[in-house]
């Protein structure tokens, strides 16, 4: 998978029991061939690769991860090609929640004031 240094958070699976249960759940996350995926574990490559600021994206990360460790696989999740622990998206996806949360907060209060002006 194309990896962006700059925005991209990556998993590596780094040690797995079985390659065909690691291939048939990542191919839940992504649509490419068994050979393709197959070949992407075998490399030590990316199996799933997302921009740190698209949230739908990272929860199917996170999933991906916590399904492959929960069989038995050793994965690495990397960004700007460092290593961090599974914590860091949970962080991440708690900020995109509160700023969601934050803009939703603003928006209703501009809503409330200008319908306030019409009354």
């Amino acid at each position: 998978m194309n990896f962006n240094e700059e925005r991209d958070l990556g998993i590596k699976i780094t040690q797995y029991d079985s390659l065909s249960k690691c291939i048939s759940i990542i191919r839940n996350y992504r649509s490419e061939s068994m050979g393709v995926i197959k070949s992407e574990i075998e490399s030590n490559d990316f199996i799933f690769v997302c921009d740190f600021t698209d949230t739908p994206s990272l929860k199917r990360m996170l999933k991906c991860y916590d399904e492959l460790t929960d069989i038995g696989c050793v994965l690495t999740i990397q960004e700007q090609m460092r290593m961090i622990p599974r914590e860091i998206l949970i962080n991440l996806l708690q900020m995109h929640k509160e700023i969601q949360e934050e803009t939703q907060a603003a928006i209703d209060a501009e809503v409330g004031d200008d319908e306030d002006d019409d009354i």
